[in-house]
């Protein structure tokens, strides 16, 4: 899920400001930009499917023996100039059969990049796709390249999508959607309206239905999404105030993230929402849960404004998660900057290498074109985790 109320109070001025001119913009984009590979005078980057160049961080505030290497080929593959995707946040990712991964995004900018990293004045998009081929990416949007709109849209109107996590199962695609709108006016009145989930069809990605889980959720389920003992395992996050606390529900994998979900209670599953216990205290509004030699980890950020990520192990899907460990901290954080939901892509291990992003974004809104590198996410390898 997308750091919201702040982040979408930056965004929505682009529209405010950029106004005609913006569109005007979008109009003189030609060429279709779904797809591609440009990086000017860098070179291609490495496969990201098999090795990666990496250069060792010698120090930091993470935890002996922790270490941490910048994981350059994600990084690079993802430092675009055209060809579709240019920026963005949330980064999941979900492996494809095939050997393919798809990495889903919140507001997105498309269009080109200068070679200097700046940015031409141009919209966003609340949403994109991107299939991941070896060193290939495929943006999946809808319109056109001169009139771009997000892969998925909600039917009512002043409604957006911003995607949850997700999974394949069987030969579809399913991938939890949260619905917001502002319903209370300024930049603050941002609020979630709804959890959809959507289903798409493989190995095109084509979407075949949205079905509403829930309206006007107190917390976002599928901000994480789990699979063990027969449950897909959805966690989410309830927002009080400046925290917010993890909450649990799950649904048989025979039906799928669209049926029945039951909610943890503290020491049952119960059909009512209302009584869903908190677990944890201070998750960021993305995360990570998975499974690794027979334990469970969540990897978080405790708040908007601090670069510092943390691990924790729990013995059972639902916690108590405990042993904290702070195992890396966002070298960009300072100043207009702010670094935010911090991801595990299990799906790479590499010897017991966990790859991370995190997502990087500025208070300057006109960061995010003087330098795309302002609004996007940033990958390392963490070793030594577990």
């Amino acid at each position: 899920m997308n750091f919201f109320p702040l982040r979408h109070k930056l965004i929505f001025l682009i529209f405010l400001s950029a106004g005609l001119a913006t569109l005007e913009s979008c109009r003189d984009e030609t060429a279709d930009f779904t797809s591609g590979s440009f990086y000017p005078g860098l070179g291609e980057p490495s496969d990201t499917t098999t090795t990666d160049t990496t250069l060792t961080v010698e120090e930091g505030c993470w935890q002996e023996p922790i270490s941490i290497e910048k994981a350059e080929s994600f990084n690079a593959l993802f430092t675009r100039f055209g060809g579709g995707w240019t920026g963005g946040d949330a980064t999941y990712s979900i492996p494809l059969p095939g050997g393919r991964n798809l990495w889903l995004f919140g507001d997105t900018f498309l269009g080109t990049v200068r070679a200097d990293r700046s940015r031409p004045n141009t919209g966003l998009i609340n949403n994109t796709f991107v299939i991941q081929d070896g060193e290939e990416l495929t943006t999946l949007y809808t319109g056109s390249a001169g009139n771009a709109s997000a892969f998925v849209q909600p039917e009512e109107e002043g409604w957006w999508y911003w995607p949850g996590h997700g999974i394949v199962r069987n030969d579809t695609l399913e991938v939890i959607l949260f619905g917001f709108e502002n319903v209370g006016g300024g930049a603050w009145g941002f609020e979630y309206t709804s959890i959809d989930v959507a289903r798409f069809s493989l190995p095109d990605i084509q979407l075949l239905s949205i079905e509403r889980k829930m309206a006007g959720p107190a917390v976002n389920y599928g901000a994480c999404i789990l699979e063990e003992d027969g449950y897909y395992y959805l966690y989410g996050a309830e927002k009080d105030g400046l925290l917010k606390y993890l909450h649990l529900a799950r649904v048989p994998v025979s039906e799928g993230p669209g049926g029945e979900w039951a909610y943890f209670n503290g020491t049952d599953w119960v059909p009512e929402p209302g009584q869903s216990a908190r677990l944890f205290a201070n998750v960021s509004e993305q995360f990570s849960v998975f499974k690794y030699e027979g334990r469970f980890y969540l990897l978080t950020q405790h708040h908007l404004l601090g670069g510092e990520i943390y691990l924790y192990r729990a013995e059972a899907p639902f916690g108590p998660f405990t042993e904290k460990k702070l195992v890396y901290c966002t070298p960009q954080t300072g100043g207009d900057i702010f670094t935010y939901n911090a991801f595990a892509h299990t799906q790479f291990l590499n010897d017991g290498a966990l790859l991370v992003s995190y997502n990087v974004n500025s208070f300057n809104f006109s960061g995010l074109f003087t330098n795309a590198d302002n609004y996007r996410p940033y990958f390392v390898w963490v070793k030594g985790w577990e």
